[in-house]
């Protein structure tokens, strides 16, 4: 199965990058069930919307790293929750607008105040020295740019960075 060392380490990497993602993400829904009612993609959804500032369900999928169809589902059950609105463009009524309520605001406001403190993913990093932060920032940022590909990791990043209603960095 595994021709060398390597191989064995890159397979070994593969599946912890896995699960890794499996288990923030059950981390995620468990704690987005037990504040506001919602599952993490719901939430993913609520947070990746900037308050005022509308946006088109195809950009919001492609925020989401989706497909428009998981999206639409995720915003009919937002929709009976009160916590986002839609409404489609006058001049072509096949392209809809979502924006957050005040009540959709509220708990993204809520997430980025207390995730920080409250979740376990968010708190590994807080206590690394300023050292590792750098070198697992970086990493992370080479592991993005091979994914999405050189010319265009700049513009994943400041995607990622205007989620978070920060400046891309220059």
């Amino acid at each position: 199965m595994y021709h060398d060392a390597n191989d064995r380490e890159m397979v070994r990497i593969t599946r912890l990058i896995s699960a890794i993602h499996r288990m923030q993400e059950n981390i995620l829904d468990r704690y987005a069930h037990s504040r506001w009612d919602l599952t993490s993609g719901q939430l993913r959804l609520v947070t990746a919307l900037l308050p005022g500032h509308p946006l088109r369900t195809l950009e919001l999928a492609r925020r989401l790293y989706t497909d428009p169809g998981t999206v639409s589902g995720l915003l009919r059950r937002l929709i009976q929750k009160g916590l986002i609105v839609c409404r489609h463009l006058s001049e072509d009524r096949r392209v809809q607008l979502v924006a957050l309520t005040p009540r959709g605001e509220e708990i993204r406001r809520q997430y980025f105040d207390d995730a920080a403190r409250d979740l376990p993913t968010s708190t590994f990093a807080r206590h690394l020295p300023l050292a590792e932060q750098d070198h697992l920032l970086n990493t992370l940022v080479r592991y993005a740019a091979h994914l999405v590909g050189d010319q265009d990791v700049h513009e994943f990043l400041a995607k990622v960075d205007e989620s978070m209603e920060l400046p891309a960095p220059v």
